[in-house]
């Protein structure tokens, strides 16, 4: 659950969201009350804001960091695990706020998360054979009383806000529904479309287009907008989400810092981009896309990246998980990619790779946010290559960056929340 997808998925859902009365009260229907907003977005804000990290977790950090690609490095470095058996290692995170600023330390059993912001996470690497590993990653993060039907209907609550307006009346909404969060998140990302087309078929198609602008955050941020300029302008990606029929439900498109995402909504509901719209979002579909970018002085990425997408959808429980089976087609240097074949074929092979996002009912009572990663890899010289260039990049984010990074997502959660309370109150 890293900081930038956190705020993006806030980001998307404040500019859905051309009514927040409705999608507020429903986030306020739970045992909480007008409290359960507040406590969900203060947790995201304590998670993803600024950290204090106890020395065992600042030392872990860059060591894990550059042994993604090459387990090896830290497969046998004691100081690294808290737990081990023959042919696998572990390590427990805890976070919490105790009175004061958020910390994480390592833990040798990381206690179950309860209050709203306790965090905690499990790393776990285990060795199979012939310089082959593979990653575990599990995180969990409390965040109050707000349950995942609650996050269900409030999304419903929004969309059907969407489908129901004008762009010219969304585009105002917006600004009056959550000025707080508008004027702090303005300053990085400027809405450039909101394109709201109804149809003959009862639908509405939604066309939103998200500028992302570092220079907005220059004056009090200058390490972190040099590092989005740098990293970000770059990427070029696409994605398409269908079904197993073929029918696309989703798009999303980057370039040049545009991010653009198209949908269309009927009833409150998810419904295919083309055609008639009296189907809804099955459970299974099949996510397609492309991704480049430039590291150092190389262009790198994927062309035909596919996953298997399967949603859960229970009273308890709302999220999707996403398996990679299939080898795409790498954009690589040259050299590189003559001699790579080999080691990126193995994340796809056996049981893929997975990534799990979900909102689930704790056992006790109230919300957590969970999130599910494994990662096979071959280690080979060329991953050594590649693990350099990404260590590079991590490494400079980590020198400034990520202060100033931390302290604005923060500042535009809070906003959101102070927005979100406003919007709950009777």
């Amino acid at each position: 659950m890293g900081r930038a997808t956190a705020v993006a998925a806030l980001v998307l859902s404040a500019a859905l969201a051309s009514a927040c009365r409705p999608t507020a009260r429903e986030l306020a229907r739970g045992p909480a009350g007008a409290d359960g907003p507040r406590a969900l977005v203060e947790a995201l804000a304590d998670r993803f804001g600024p950290i204090e990290r106890e020395p065992g977790f600042d030392a872990l950090r860059p060591k894990l960091a550059r042994a993604a690609l090459v387990p090896s490095w830290v497969f046998d470095d004691a100081t690294a695990w808290t737990t081990r058996g023959d042919d696998w290692r572990a390590v427990e995170l805890a976070g919490y706020a105790p009175g004061g600023a958020y910390r994480i330390g390592v833990r040798g059993e990381a206690p179950w998360p309860a209050a709203p912001g306790q965090y905690r996470g499990r790393v776990r690497l285990q060795r199979v054979a012939g310089g082959r590993f593979e990653w575990t990653v599990d995180e969990e993060l409390a965040v109050g009383r707000v349950r995942p039907s609650d996050l269900a209907a409030a999304l419903d609550a929004m969309f059907r806000a969407a489908g129901a307006s004008s762009e010219a009346s969304a585009r105002a909404a917006i600004g009056e529904a959550f000025p707080r969060a508008s004027a702090k998140l303005g300053l990085l990302l400027r809405l450039e479309e909101l394109a709201l087309q109804p149809d003959v078929h009862g639908a509405t198609s939604v066309r939103l287009a998200v500028r992302l602008t570092p220079a907005g955050i220059r004056g009090f941020a200058p390490r972190y907008a040099a590092f989005l300029e740098k990293y970000a302008r770059p990427i070029r990606m696409s994605l398409v989400v269908a079904d197993t029929e073929g029918a696309a439900w989703w798009t999303l498109e980057a370039a040049d810092n545009l991010w653009t995402v198209r949908l269309r909504l009927r009833d409150g509901s998810l419904v295919p981009l083309d055609g008639p719209a009296d189907r809804r979002l099955p459970s299974r579909l099949r996510a397609t896309g492309d991704y480049s970018t430039r590291m150092g002085r190389f262009d790198v990425g994927a062309a035909r990246l596919a996953a298997d997408v399967a949603l859960t959808r229970t009273a308890g429980e709302k999220g999707l998980s996403a398996r990679f089976h299939e080898e795409p087609d790498w954009q690589l240097p040259f050299l590189v990619s003559l001699l790579l074949h080999g080691p990126l074929r193995y994340p796809f092979e056996g049981p893929g790779s997975e990534v799990l996002w979900a909102a689930r009912e704790a056992p006790g009572g109230g919300t957590l946010l969970v999130g599910h990663y494994r990662a096979r890899v071959h280690e080979t010289w060329i991953l050594r290559w590649l693990g350099g260039l990404t260590s590079n990049a991590l490494g400079e984010f980590r020198r400034g960056a990520e202060a100033e990074a931390d302290r604005f997502h923060r500042d535009c959660l809070l906003a959101l929340r102070d927005d979100l309370v406003a919007a709950a109150a009777p």
